[in-house]
């Protein structure tokens, strides 16, 4: 009873996370982007009246920081709840995340799917989208990655992710134990909630993991 108590709890705080996330990513979107973009026409309309060339450069270099508030508003908001994994699911969701980071950084991260591909409900979707978030976040903070490849199949009773990247070996169990961070926690809480295995495999080079979710 109380392991069931616990897991409730565990659900009930996930999910409380999601809808907060959603809140505030709709906040920024709707709210802080929205008054950016009235600013950033205003300051145009400004610059092209001002015969003061002076002016028209001030207003032009207030113009590039409004903008870049705008982008990483953007880029803040997108983190905290991707649109298109509500609207697209799990997989296009997670290939567009992949090209932004591609983008980004001189990291490679690619989404290889394999007949049939898995179809995962939308609570599930989002809480894989957070595994896998987290894993490549510690992949670029810590793990000194150049290629990370994430494959999705799915088998007759078990739908599968794996994930295998190029960068500093590690033991997950072992740093599960130790490590005083949230991102591993996260990783176990959300696989937990799913009730998905986690398998680490033994390999030369780099890291690979294995998460199997039954149908």
């Amino acid at each position: 009873m109380k392991r069931k108590e616990a897991e409730l709890l565990l659900k009930a705080s996930l999910d409380s996370e999601k809808q907060e996330r959603q809140r505030i990513a709709s906040d920024l979107h709707d709210g802080v982007s929205g008054d950016l973009n009235a600013i950033r026409n205003y300051l145009s309309v400004l610059q092209k009246s001002e015969k003061d060339l002076d002016k028209q450069e001030l207003f032009a270099e207030i113009k590039e920081s409004v903008e870049a508030a705008l982008e990483n508003t953007r880029q803040v908001s997108y983190k905290l709840m991707p649109p298109l994994l509500e609207l697209a699911g799990f997989t296009v969701a997670l290939q567009d995340y992949f090209e932004r980071l591609s983008k980004n950084s001189t990291m490679q991260f690619e989404v290889v799917c394999k007949d049939p591909v898995p179809d995962f409900s939308p609570e599930t979707s989002y809480e894989l989208f957070r595994v896998v978030q987290e894993f490549t976040t510690n992949m670029i903070k810590y793990g000194s990655v150049s290629h990370c490849c994430v494959v999705l199949y799915s088998l007759e009773t078990s739908n599968f992710i794996e994930i295998i990247d190029d960068g500093v070996s590690y033991d997950f169990k072992s740093l599960s134990a130790s490590s005083k961070g949230s991102g591993i926690k996260n990783i176990n809480s959300r696989l937990k909630v799913l009730g998905a295995a986690l398998l680490q495999r033994d390999v030369s080079e780099g890291n690979h993991f294995v998460i199997t979710l039954k149908k």
